[in-house]
C-alpha cells in the first residue's frame, strides 16, 4: 500500500507556496502604502528654519511672544513702521520668525509695521498641519496686536507664501478684522492637488492611501479642511491678491480661486509672474513685486480704508 507521505508533502509545499505568495503580495502592497505614510510624516515634521533677525534693515525691531491655542507658546518679531498699517507675514512650511525677512523688509521699507511668527515646527508642537491649524496662530498674532497702542487694528493685512498663502486665505475667511491678503503659490485644495481619489495605478493608489490616511493619524485633522477655495466666499467685500508663477503646477488652482472669489464679491486679482515656478517671485521681479504687492496693500489699508 503506497505511503501517504508524498501526498502530505505535496499539500504542505502547496500551502507553503500559497502562504509565501500571499505574503509577497501583502508585502508589495505595504511598501507603497508605508512610503505614503513616511512621506506624509516627513512633510508634517520638517526641520525648523528659524532664520535671522531684522537688525539689518530695522534695528528698532522687538522680539515678542504670545500664546496660541492649547497654550502653545509662539515667538515673533514686531518691526515698527511709519504709515500706521500692519502686515502679518505668515510663516510657510518650516520657516521660523526670521526666515522670511525678505518680505518683511519690503513691507517695512514701504512704511508698514510687520509682524512675523514661527512655524509650528519651531515650537513645542513639533509638527505642522500644512495650513489649517496654523490659522489659529494667525488669530493669536492678531490678538497680540490688540495689546499694542501703536497698531491700528482696522488696517491689518496678511502675506503668505505656499502653505502660508493657503493659511492666510483660510485665516482671513474666519477673521473679518483682516482687510487684505496677498497669497503666493498656495494650493487651492490639497487633496485635489495631491490627486487623492482621482485614480491611478494600483501602487500609486496605495501610496496615496498611505499619505491620505496618515495625515489624519498624525495631525488629528481632516485633510479635506486644507481647502482655501471652499472658504474663499468668506472674503467677500475684502481684498485678495494671488501671486503665482507661469510655470507653477498650482496655477490652474489659482485661476479657479480667482473665478470663485470674483463671483463671491471679493476684490480679487491674479498676478502671474512669467518664468517663475514655485517661489522666487520677488527675486525675479525685484521692482515689480513692491509695485504690485506693496501697492495692493497700500490701496486696501491706506487708501480705501477710512
Amino acid at each position: 500500500m503506497p505511503s501517504s507521505f508524498p501526498a502530505r508533502s505535496r499539500r504542505y509545499w502547496l500551502r507553503l507556496a500559497v502562504f509565501f505568495g500571499i505574503s509577497l503580495i501583502v508585502g508589495l502592497a505595504l511598501v507603497p502604502f508605508m512610503l505614503g505614510v513616511l512621506s506624509m510624516w516627513g512633510i508634517t515634521h520638517p526641520p525648523c528654519n528659524i532664520g535671522g533677525d531684522p537688525s539689518g534693515f530695522n534695528p528698532a525691531y522687538e522680539s515678542v511672544s504670545f500664546t496660541s491655542t492649547n497654550g502653545l507658546q509662539q515667538q515673533g518679531y514686531f518691526i515698527p513702521g511709519t504709515n500706521g498699517a500692519t502686515i502679518i507675514v505668515v510663516p510657510a512650511f518650516a520657516n521660523g520668525r526670521g526666515a522670511e525677512l525678505h518680505y518683511a523688509e519690503v513691507f517695512n521699507q514701504a512704511g508698514f509695521n510687520v509682524m512675523t511668527l514661527n512655524s509650528r515646527v519651531c515650537t513645542s508642537q513639533g509638527r505642522i498641519s500644512l495650513g489649517y491649524r496654523e490659522t489659529e496662530d494667525v488669530q493669536a498674532a492678531y490678538a497680540y496686536l490688540e495689546t499694542r497702542e501703536d497698531v491700528d487694528l482696522a488696517r491689518v493685512g496678511l502675506h503668505g507664501f505656499s502653505s502660508a498663502g493657503a493659511t492666510s486665505m483660510m485665516a482671513a475667511a474666519q477673521m473679518p478684522e483682516i482687510v487684505s491678503v496677498s497669497a503666493e503659490g498656495g494650493y487651492h485644495d490639497y487633496p485635489a492637488v495631491m490627486g487623492f481619489g482621482q485614480g491611478g495605478s494600483f501602487f500609486e493608489e496605495l501610496y496615496k492611501q498611505g499619505a491620505y490616511r496618515s495625515y489624519g493619524w498624525i495631525t488629528r485633522e481632516d485633510i479635506h479642511n486644507l481647502s482655501p477655495i471652499s472658504m474663499i466666499d468668506g472674503l467677500a467685500g475684502r481684498h485678495l491678491l494671488l501671486i503665482y508663477g507661469s510655470l507653477e503646477v498650482s496655477l490652474p488652482g489659482a485661476r479657479q480661486m480667482l473665478e470663485r472669489a470674483l463671483a463671491a464679491g471679493v476684490d480679487a486679482d491674479l498676478w502671474v509672474v512669467e518664468g517663475a515656478g514655485h517661489g522666487g517671485y520677488l527675486g525675479l521681479e525685484p521692482e515689480e513685486f513692491p509695485r504690485r504687492v506693496v501697492g495692493f496693500h497700500e490701496t486696501a489699508l491706506l487708501v480705501d480704508k477710512p
